[in-house]
Formats: C-alpha cells, structure tokens, sequence
C-alpha cells in the first residue's frame, strides 16, 4: 500500500516543468560556473581599466610617431592639420617634427599635436597607459568605445583608448 499517488521526486525541487512564476530555480552548476566565469571577466575588465587609467602618464610623445598639428597659429595656418613624424622629444613635452609634405622641422609641445590612428593593418606604437612603449598592430576600431582594438607584441588582443596609440613612422 502506501501512498502510490506521490511523485518520486522530491517535493523540496521546483515542479518538473521549472519554477514557477515568482520562485527562484535553483541554478545548476553549470549555470553557476558560467555565472562565476562572467562576474569574473567583468571584474577583470574593471580592473584592466583601473591600471590602465592608473598607468596614464601627462607626456606621450616618442621619437618615430606620426601626429598631427592642431595649432591654427604655426607658420600661418600651413601647418594645421598636416602629419609630421617626431624626430625628438625635448624634456618630455616637446616634439620636433619633420613634417611629411614639406621637410621642415618645427618644434612643437604636445598640447599642438594629436596622435595619428593608422589603417588598419597599419603598425602603432602604445604611447600611455599600461602598455606604453610597446608596438602593436591595428585589427580596427571599437568608434562607440573611442577605443582601437590591437594585438600587442606583449599582451595579445586587447582595446585601447585612441588616444593611447600612435601610428609608427
């Protein structure tokens, strides 16, 4: 005898077709682990942002860039807009730049010029954050995160601010 009419199964468990409305299912472990795995990256991705802001430097200029000229005021106006690449870098902040359409040297501090973002395939240099100094190659650009997606030499794949990569002369 006995009570033949109960399930086998344990009557503690959400019914068999999943939980009902308003109760919480159990996750299983699989959902747990991929749960986990996503807090995880997101905490990664938080912490990569936080050294990466922390490893910003005021000064990003390098010898062997290519930038270009923001000032109105150089040499009349000529200068605006034109790419030039760094021949040498002066106590941090200023460049001199040999232009590429005319051959001549200006000497420039940072706050005229702008780092030059090349195409893709293109070789760049990182010139601030946590991978300063190192040489990558450009996949292509992230435009609604203002970042380019690089495969660094050191560090495989990875997003970085425009700003932070300067194509290589």
């Amino acid at each position: 005898g006995g009570c033949s009419s109960w399930s086998r199964r344990d009557p503690l468990k959400a019914p068999a077709g999943g939980a009902k409305v308003g109760e919480k299912r159990k996750l299983t472990a699989a959902e747990e682990l991929m749960y986990a795995e996503m807090k995880h990256k997101e905490r990664k991705k938080e912490t990569e942002k936080e050294e990466e802001a922390a490893a910003v430097q005021d000064a990003w200029l390098h010898r062997g860039i290519v930038v270009k000229v923001l000032n109105k005021k150089v040499g009349e106006g000529k200068y605006y807009k034109k790419k030039g690449v760094v021949k040498q870098v002066h106590d941090k902040y200023v460049a001199e730049i040999k232009m590429s359409d005319s051959g001549h040297v200006l000497k420039l501090d940072q706050e005229h010029l702008e780092t030059v973002i090349p195409s893709v395939d293109g070789e760049v240099l990182v010139v601030n954050g946590k991978y300063r100094g190192q040489v990558g190659i450009l996949l292509g650009l992230e435009e609604k995160d203002f970042a380019a997606r690089v495969r660094l030499e050191k560090g495989g794949e990875r997003p970085l601010p425009y700003e932070h990569v300067c194509k290589l002369a």
